[in-house]
């Protein structure tokens, strides 16, 4: 290149390499980017029941999650797992108080995520609201856990050695007379009174095979669909009668031990099975643990 050339092209090179300089030192004078704020109740109140009750019941209503007379154990449970019930034996490590001790607990959501929460199954609420209770136990309790995988007792639906007795449902066919429970996108009738003299019978509407495992899983019994139907279907499915006569000397029979969902139903009278199968699943075990700080 002559030399005029060169002495024409240096100031433009110049004032190139000025803005790259520009440039260089404001990328490295922006702030690092913020993470986003971790998902947390409100305002959560945590208190010691001294009531000396039996039983207790958790779970969302409407813009908050309420747990009365409830071990902190089950509250972590659905914290860690996102499920509505789970077994204790899967929670490890963990204090005699964690499992003994009831507490209420009030915490509420901000009114987007309790948006988030209308029209859904419980299950499928503690399951949103589950990272909200992760903070909540990590800020008052000073909770840590890690997980370890591990295999649970479950069942697998399959088809059954019957004839398969599952109507296709029509979209715009209307419900029979009775009493409905709506779950997902489907219909279970509410069962007859048990004193009549019929078998009583649970009859589900519209429902497919995934949001009747869903409906029949607590997350302490797991379920897996094996059937390979994919349609959406009407049936009746019978309640196993436990009922026992009286005894001999005319007093009550003893009361028998409660059901899990693969023998609560008469499956095979529909044309599916229940088998038994290992279920992956986690434990989750505690590393730390405190008394909830004060309100």
């Amino acid at each position: 290149m002559p030399p005029a050339r060169i002495r024409r092209a240096a100031p433009a090179l110049a004032a190139f390499t000025a803005v790259c300089c520009a440039m260089t030192a404001t990328a490295q004078q922006a702030p690092a980017p913020v993470a986003p704020k971790a998902a947390a109740f409100d305002t959560v109140s945590i208190k010691l029941n001294n009531s000396g009750q039996n039983g207790g019941a958790w779970g969302v209503s409407q813009n908050n999650y309420r747990a009365k007379n409830t071990a902190l154990a089950r509250v972590i449970l659905q914290a860690y797992s996102g499920q509505l019930a789970q077994s204790l034996d899967s929670l490890k490590g963990a204090p005699s108080w964690v499992t003994s001790e009831p507490y209420d607990i009030t915490a509420k959501a901000d009114d987007a995520t309790a948006d988030s929460w209308k029209g859904l199954r419980q299950a499928q609420q503690v399951a949103i609201a589950a990272p909200l209770l992760r903070a909540m136990l990590e800020d008052r309790c000073k909770l840590v856990v890690h997980k370890v995988p591990t295999e649970v007792q479950g069942y697998a639906l399959v088809l059954g050695k019957r004839p398969l007795k599952l109507a296709d449902a029509q979209a715009d066919e209307p419900l029979p007379k009775g009493r409905y429970v709506p779950f997902e996108g489907g219909w279970m009738m509410v069962l007859p009174d048990p004193n009549a003299d019929v078998r009583p019978v649970n009859g589900f509407r519209k429902v497919t095979m995934t949001e009747l495992l869903q409906f029949m899983g607590t997350g302490a019994t797991p379920i897996v669909d094996q059937t390979g139907l994919k349609g959406t279907y009407d049936f009746d499915l019978p309640r196993v009668d436990t009922t026992q006569p009286p005894n001999a000397d005319g007093s009550p029979a003893p009361p028998q031990p409660r059901l899990d969902v693969a023998h609560m139903y008469d499956w095979q009278s529909v044309g599916l099975e229940m088998k038994p199968i290992k279920v992956p699943a986690f434990d989750i075990v505690i590393d730390h643990i405190e008394r909830p700080s004060a309100n």
